[in-house]
């Protein structure tokens, strides 16, 4: 071996194990753009869409999964959050795609099969012949349990597709998860080759300055990353979404119940901490936040982190409908379908709950009666609503009290590192999926040579 063929076979990349599917072949109801990114991850076998809400991530992975259960006439297992598995049934019967719910191994059927994460323990994986995980963001903690259990559970699956919009929400480290999941690289040997630890905070790491557009590139050789569909070279016609007004709804301490000043005190911010201080201005906010939403002309949905608050929240509004994590998972369905369809005005419920994978266009009105710091949770809640398909402008209250405001400050500041990732994975989506590698041939014997203005620019 030659040093060239040496560091080829050192580069590191994705390599495409799975199938080919024109375009043309594809549903005929998916959107052009759609089909360019099924027909991609089919023949990759193993990958990654993380798209906006609101892109049809749900056609997308249904088509995928039709394909591959066609090609390897094995069933698909399709993992989703609470709830969202009815919704996904009824979107794939719009396009002519069967749809399996099951509760566990012996509902199994051939074909598409849906199911939610908490009932993993049912099913075998080794019965399938790929995985979807549906809001894959879920594998986010580095050494968690549930990342380790998805991992190790279908490590020997051939063909493997995780979909989400927040892939990475609260640092870069995050998405060596899905690298790990969809067997492309264990997430420590991609740790050690791209990151370095951060001086400033222990325990971080950060990714390295000169390793940027190696690290981006290697993502996009198994991940495609949009916001709309011009990020890959398509028209954005249909994908240009209203305005989102965010307002933010401060309780004065004055108006919080409180036996001391706030001059004299001063605020903890750790977890305990903080879960005082909520209960502190509980009354307060639940009140503001009930009189946005007994408006009657309007749905709402408002989102609380605290069973306190949601007992107090229904009784300042009696004609909502309250869903909590102990709930059975019929009556969150139940829930779910009867807002979109209009029967029910308002709903009450968690983020964690009903804040992902849920299409929630009906509705533009929401209220987060208190947040807390992370990110992912306030993104994908506001994306219920925040979303293409969207027709009106999107309203969104933030009610909180004024000693709260420092969570404003984190949730601001994840914003801006997911639209710096956003931006950076963009990029490289650009220059490694839409354009033509270029090639270029040297003739030795050749005494005279133009080199092509690509090459000079490089």
């Amino acid at each position: 071996m030659n040093y060239i063929d040496f560091l080829k076979n050192k580069k590191i990349k994705s390599l495409s194990t799975g199938i080919k599917v024109a375009e043309d072949k594809l549903n005929s109801d998916a959107f052009d753009w759609q089909k360019h990114c099924v027909s991609w991850a089919l023949e990759r076998g193993k990958a990654a869409l993380f798209e906006d809400c609101g892109l049809g991530k749900t056609l997308q992975q249904l088509i995928w999964s039709d394909e591959i259960s066609k090609a390897t006439n094995k069933p698909v297992i399709i993992l989703s959050p609470l709830a969202v598995a009815p919704q996904t049934k009824e979107e794939g019967a719009k396009f002519g795609i069967d749809v399996n719910i099951c509760e566990s191994q012996s509902d199994i059927k051939r074909g598409i099969n849906i199911t939610n994460y908490e009932k993993l323990d049912k099913f075998d994986a080794k019965a399938f012949g790929a995985v979807v995980l549906d809001e894959s963001s879920i594998l986010k903690s580095y050494m968690g349990k549930t990342k380790r259990l998805i991992v190790e559970r279908f490590k020997d699956t051939p063909y493997r597709l995780a979909c989400t919009a927040t892939p990475a929400p609260n640092d870069l480290m995050e998405l060596l998860n899905h690298a790990e999941f969809l067997g492309i690289m264990k997430s420590n040997e991609a740790l050690s080759i791209w990151f370095i630890a951060d001086q400033s905070q222990s325990g971080k790491y950060r990714l390295k300055k000169h390793a940027e557009k190696d690290f981006w590139q290697w993502v996009s050789s198994w991940a495609v990353c949009i916001s709309k569909p011009s990020d890959i070279g398509y028209s954005d016609d249909g994908y240009i979404l209203p305005e989102l007004h965010e307002n933010d709804v401060i309780i004065n301490s004055s108006t919080a119940e409180t036996a001391l000043t706030d001059i004299a005190r001063k605020v903890d911010i750790s977890a305990t901490g903080y879960h005082k201080e909520r209960r502190r201005t509980l009354e307060a906010r639940c009140k503001a936040t009930a009189e946005y939403a007994n408006d009657l002309n309007n749905q709402y949905v408002v989102w609380c982190g605290l069973n306190e608050e949601a007992d107090r929240l229904k009784e300042l509004i009696p004609d909502a409908v309250e869903i909590r994590g102990s709930d059975k998972s019929e009556k969150k369905e139940q829930s779910a379908i009867g807002f979109v369809k209009g029967d029910i005005r308002v709903l009450i419920s968690k983020p964690s709950i009903f804040g992902y994978g849920l299409n929630f266009q009906n509705c533009h009105n929401s209220l987060f009666c208190g947040m807390d710091y992370s990110f992912e949770n306030y993104y994908q809640a506001v994306r219920r609503f925040y979303r293409f398909g969207q027709k009106q402008e999107v309203n969104i209250w933030r009610v909180l009290g004024e000693t709260e405001k420092s969570i404003l400050d984190s949730i601001n500041r994840k914003a801006s590192i997911k639209e710096q990732m956003r931006n950076s994975m963009a990029d490289a989506v650009k220059k490694y999926q839409t354009r033509k590698v270029n090639t270029y041939h040297l003739d030795v014997n050749k005494k005279e040579y133009n080199m092509p203005a690509w090459l000079k620019g490089a």
